[in-house]
């Protein structure tokens, strides 16, 4: 062995007493601690923020090229989509039950009908108004939920956006589109690429600065 050879790895060689070097920069000390998917120790400039496990960039990347990632990501919009349906449907139902009350309850009575019906205004009004939250909450939490399975951060909230679409029915609107959506959800979502991504709950390394 040369002595150059000797003296560039002695260079390259974290100093004594400093600890294992990371295994991406061997000049820099592995001050980011220990990745948990491939066991390497990291600087803190590969370490990824707020990952859960900790992990480092490379396997961030290599998590992020998993084959059903890109599902997921579609997943994500048409399940905002969905809920954004879902949400202006409820809005239209409370808007509307509220205009059928103040106009049956000004609506003059027809004695040929047996005179006015008690609290048959309020009863549509209510009916409608239920309505309407049995679709915007769930709307809502579609949203929500959809744009977590779009930022790969949380897939518990992308189980529970599926699972209250299904509460569309109670509002007679999108049922059919629900019910195909929580079967390419439940697909998408129990791939083992994804669930291993979503364990992370970090965005993707390519909108990461």
């Amino acid at each position: 062995m040369s002595e150059e050879a000797t003296s560039a790895e002695v260079e390259a060689a974290p100093e004594a007493g400093r600890g294992p070097a990371c295994g991406h920069h061997p000049d820099r000390p592995a001050d980011g601690g220990t990745c948990e998917r491939c066991g390497t120790f990291v600087c803190a400039e590969c370490f990824v923020d707020g990952a859960a496990p900790p992990i480092c960039a490379p396997c961030l990347k290599r998590l992020d090229r998993g084959p059903h990632l890109s599902h997921a990501r579609v997943l994500g919009v048409l399940v905002m989509v969905h809920g954004g349906l879902m949400a202006a449907a409820g809005l239209y139902y409370m808007v509307f039950g509220g205009v059928m009350v103040d106009e049956l309850a000004n609506m003059p009575s027809d004695p040929e009908l047996g005179g006015e019906l008690p609290y048959f205004a309020e009863l549509m009004g209510a009916s409608l108004g239920l309505m309407g939250l049995f679709n915007v909450i769930p709307g809502a939490l579609q949203l929500w939920g959809g744009f977590e399975v779009l930022r790969l951060r949380r897939l518990e909230l992308g189980w529970l956006a599926l699972a209250v679409g299904v509460l569309s029915l109670c509002g007679c609107y999108c049922f059919p589109t629900a019910l195909v959506l929580v079967g390419y959800g439940a697909w998408v979502l129990s791939r083992d690429d994804v669930k291993a991504r979503f364990r992370v709950r970090v965005p993707p390394a390519t909108t990461r600065r």
